[in-house]
């Protein structure tokens, strides 16, 4: 019920907040996590439930395969035949499903898709020309040899 409530309060939060601010984008993403949160306690189906989401990965649970993978957090090898474990639908991040709750990096795909514009400042750093072919710090010449 308390679930419930903090959904509907959101919605509301959401269409108060002025169209494309940061902030309505943030509150979207709480109310995604809030209605998924609701969809695994009506869905509790056996112990890991197949859709988890840390960080705004999509996690799901993988099946279990005879291809070794490795654990993007724990860099250690996944064996699928005996260890449970999740695949990120956005970005293809692998984890263990011990390492989840240590998943420190925010999902690519979700960064990418909150920036809706295109970034034209990709390399900010000056090029060898308009240094005059010299070392930035020390000035000596730079050449092929």
């Amino acid at each position: 019920q308390q679930l419930r409530q903090a959904i509907e309060e959101c919605k509301r939060v959401i269409l108060a907040l002025p169209e494309h601010s940061e902030r309505q984008k943030d509150a979207v993403v709480r109310l995604i996590h809030l209605r998924l949160k609701l969809q695994e306690l009506k869905d509790p189906g056996e112990d890991e439930p197949n859709i988890r989401v840390v960080l705004e990965h999509r996690f799901y649970k993988e099946k279990s395969k005879s291809v070794k993978q490795t654990c993007d957090k724990c860099s250690t090898i996944i064996w699928g035949l005996i260890q449970t474990w999740y695949t990120c639908t956005g970005c293809y991040y692998r984890c263990h499903s011990k390492c989840l709750p240590l998943v420190s990096k925010v999902c690519v795909r979700a960064k990418v898709s909150h920036q809706a514009e295109y970034q034209l400042s990709i390399c900010p750093e000056s090029g060898l020309d308009s240094q005059d072919y010299r070392c930035a710090e020390c000035r000596a010449p730079v050449s092929l040899r």
